[in-house]
């Protein structure tokens, strides 16, 4: 049996997908991250807020999508050995997504007392999966010496 050791090197647009649904997910987390940072939500009803913020991230969702699936062959076509700056930026995301979350925790009337026992098992979920992406998807191996 031959064994295959080549890693797969995936395409911009699989990349693509990943990045663009992560900001999807993250989106709203981090809007409430400025909404807090700002005090805007003591001018505002907070949960209409989050319900129009919400409304956008569909219908953009769906608009992002649809774009998606017509450069998809184009996209396909585009490769790269490693997307570093892809990674970078979901980086950036999971951690200010992460903050989001507690913002949302904290708007929706969560005890106050829990946020440090919460921010740990989101910490734990969102690096675990960071890393995985980073080393399947994005080729980024940052425990790996060379």
């Amino acid at each position: 049996m031959i064994k295959r050791d080549k890693p797969k090197i995936y395409s911009q647009f699989e990349i693509s997908i990943i990045t663009f649904y992560a900001s999807m997910i993250f989106f709203l987390p981090i809007v409430l991250v400025f909404t807090y940072l700002f005090e805007i939500d003591k001018a505002l009803n907070i949960n209409t807020f989050m319900f129009w913020v919400l409304i956008a991230n569909a219908i953009t969702m769906v608009l992002g999508t649809l774009y998606l699936m017509i450069k998809k062959d184009y996209l396909k076509r585009s490769v790269k050995a490693t997307y570093r700056l892809e990674f970078f930026y979901l980086l950036f995301l999971v951690v200010f997504g992460m903050l989001g979350f507690v913002v949302i925790y904290d708007y929706l009337g969560g005890d106050r007392a829990y946020i440090a026992n919460i921010m740990i098992v989101i910490f734990s979920i969102l690096a675990y999966l960071v890393i995985y992406f980073g080393r399947r998807y994005f080729k980024f191996d940052y425990m790996k010496k060379k």
